[in-house]
């Protein structure tokens, strides 16, 4: 059974088969994120092999074919920055997770009687990102999307006559170079696999926040969260917006192929660009939902009983104050806290009025809109050189 000293050891980036076989390479220390050994291990692993098969296959910078390695975005995005970024997410994302955690468990919202259950669902939580049935489905999806690109080789020599380092096509059809192998059954078998667990991780966060939405919380209407005291649920929200930077990341790489090798343009792109945007914020708010009817219900609450006190508060006030035959009155009302009891009061009932029943800001979806758009502004450079940028933002000026 959980308990509260042992939130701030909790990971949700550990467990599982991959991890476990991390471990016993020595590339992943059980006590620590070992940062260094895994960008070393892993990059070293997926992009270098590509770098010197290129080089041996005299594709490394080959301007006989239509896409040599030196000018190819694709591995110096995904293994160079994509998956760096997923190692160094591990520790911001377990350490948003653990405030909540923590605070859900120590700002009195589970009350006396719930805390067991509580724990009970980050137990359920800790077991589930520890199993290695997650990781073999995994593994298998990766592979399956592999082959899946094996059985096209054919049907691609006949749709196309583009060549790089991974596909040439000849008169006995498409086949893969040596580092066409390496990329399909290491490198981005090993970037999906990360990407994917990171995936599952975000499903295990969404079904334990739904349990907890089952406890009966003791919200409260005049938190200045403006959110019964389930405001501290954004982080979770801001912890996993760091994957959907990644996944924007190889959307994005792959449009920006679009654009440099085919007809398609930057304004064609874009309804790619915003669905994803879209579909990202919807899945990071889904799960706030789950609270909506315990927050509404609060919400309403709130508004009867501070309703209800504001109007006795309002005739107290009128009564003591509101006899204009007494013209001493004004000078006694600056002698007393009263009026700023009154505006106090106001204060509060505004907070109950404002009380949300998803917590979450407007302007957190514009935080959140404008991070998701960082992974696509490079598109920019596809079309306009930074040159040509600089210098109509110099016209602009002069």
């Amino acid at each position: 059974m959980y308990r509260t000293e042992d939130y701030e050891s909790f990971r949700l980036s550990t467990g599982g088969l991959v991890y476990r076989f991390l471990n016993l390479l020595h590339i992943q220390q059980a006590d620590s994120y070992s940062f260094k050994r895994r960008h070393i291990a892993l990059i070293t692993l997926c992009w270098l092999p590509l770098l010197l098969l290129t080089a041996i296959e005299g594709n490394l910078y080959n301007t006989s074919i239509d896409s040599p390695f030196i000018y190819d975005l694709t591995p110096y995005v995904r293994y160079l920055v994509i998956l760096p970024l997923l190692i160094n997410a591990d520790i911001i994302i377990d350490q948003l997770i653990i405030s909540v955690l923590q605070s859900v468990s120590t700002s009195g919202i589970l009350g006396d009687d719930n805390k067991a259950q509580y724990n009970k669902a980050i137990e359920k939580l800790s077991q589930k990102k520890d199993s290695y049935i997650a990781d073999i489905v995994i593994l298998v999806i990766s592979y399956s999307v592999v082959f899946s690109y094996l059985t096209n080789l054919e049907e691609l020599s006949v749709s196309t006559t583009f060549t790089n380092w991974i596909i040439t096509h000849g008169d006995t059809g498409a086949r893969l170079t040596n580092a066409g192998w390496w990329f399909l059954l290491v490198s981005s078998p090993v970037l999906q696999i990360i990407l994917y667990r990171w995936f599952w991780r975000f499903y295990l966060w969404v079904e334990f926040l739904f349990r907890v939405s089952r406890i009966d919380l003791k919200l409260q209407p005049t938190h200045p969260d403006l959110s019964g005291g389930l405001g501290i649920l954004k982080n979770g929200a801001s912890a996993f917006i760091l994957i959907a930077i990644a996944f924007g990341a190889l959307l994005s790489v792959g449009l920006a192929e679009d654009i440099l090798y085919t007809e398609v343009t930057l304004i064609q792109s874009l309804t790619d660009i915003l669905g994803f945007i879209i579909i990202a914020i919807i899945l990071m708010t889904l799960p706030m939902f789950f609270f909506s009817k315990q927050l509404a219900m609060t919400k309403r609450w709130g508004r009867v009983v501070y309703g209800d006190l504001g109007h006795r508060l309002s005739i107290a006030f009128d009564n003591k104050w509101g006899d204009t035959s007494n013209e001493s009155n004004g000078e006694e009302l600056l002698k007393t806290a009263d009026s700023s009891v009154v505006c106090d009061y106001a204060d509060i009932y505004n907070v109950v009025e404002n009380m949300r029943i998803i917590p979450m800001s407007l302007k957190g979806y514009f935080l959140q809109l404008a991070i998701l758009v960082i992974p696509f502004t490079p598109l920019v450079l596809t079309e306009h050189s930074l040159l040509d940028i600089l210098k109509r933002v110099i016209d602009t000026l002069i």
